[in-house]
């Protein structure tokens, strides 16, 4: 279940609200009305899209030490002129080099920040990949219900396998989570309106485990329409390190076709 990604403890779960449970049936219908408030590209017409990936090296080593220290210029030079694509499915994203990537070994950190790079804009992508096929919230056979409370609602879900709590807003936009099962994690998220329902503006995550752990990722996105579809444009992403990775995607190309039909859960 991917989508339990992260959260941060609100007041509302560290003291005691009023909190009022509803029956089965609201439960569906609740759950029916929040699903259709959400863009999910992934479950209308799209099967999968491709962009070009842009990223400025030089800037990337500006943003992070202020100047372009001499150590970094041929790795700038090495990098720079090599040009990848993404390729997301439902699955997830895959990036390739167009043409292939030269070799890299004879430019010291080359192949290592490459490597990085690579993984970053997937990781983005993956991030954002919940949301738009709608599996950021319940999905199959799994219990779970709905109560009211002072903020909002608080969506639990109860079944082998699946432990998780998240919290939504009044207006139905989810605004964080905390898992147990399958994995441990928490995240908050912030959802802006598009033209097609709920678009997701950022995430942010962290571990429930790690009691060392002091610092959480964040993503956040911009959005373009393409084909009528509301895709990343450009993403930015502040992993657990001090440092700033922004991308954009220009040249997308979309693929439709039948679309994932996801049926509702049964308490």
């Amino acid at each position: 279940m991917r989508f339990f990604i992260g959260f941060v403890v609100f007041s509302t779960w560290l003291f005691p609200v009023a909190a009022f449970p509803q029956t089965a049936a609201q439960d569906d219908a609740l759950l029916a009305r929040t699903r259709g408030l959400y863009d999910a590209p992934f479950t209308r017409d799209l099967v999968s899209f491709d962009c070009a990936v842009q990223f400025d090296w030089k800037q990337h080593f500006v943003d992070l030490l202020h100047i372009l220290p001499p150590a970094a210029a041929p790795i700038v030079e090495r990098l720079q002129p090599i040009k990848h694509r993404v390729f997301v499915d439902h699955s997830g994203a895959v990036l390739s080099d167009v043409p292939a990537a030269p070799e890299l070994s004879s430019v010291a950190h080359a192949t290592e920040l490459e490597g990085g790079f690579k993984a970053l804009v997937a990781a983005g992508l993956n991030a954002w990949l919940p949301s738009a096929t709608n599996v950021i919230l319940p999905v199959g056979p799994i219990k779970f219900n709905f109560e009211t409370i002072d903020a909002g609602y608080r969506l639990t879900l109860d079944d082998p396998g699946v432990a998780a709590t998240l919290l939504l807003a009044p207006d139905l936009r989810l605004t964080s989570g905390v898992s147990q099962l399958p994995q441990s994690m928490r995240f908050t998220t912030k959802f802006g309106q598009g033209p097609n329902g709920f678009l997701l503006n950022s995430i942010t995550t962290g571990d429930t485990t790690d009691g060392t752990a002091t610092r959480d990722a964040s993503f956040s996105y911009m959005y373009q329409s393409v084909q009528g579809f509301e895709l990343p444009s450009s993403v930015t992403i502040k992993p657990a390190a001090p440092e700033i990775w922004h991308y954009a995607l220009t040249d997308c190309k979309v693929q439709t076709g039948i679309r994932i039909k996801i049926g509702l859960p049964k308490n």
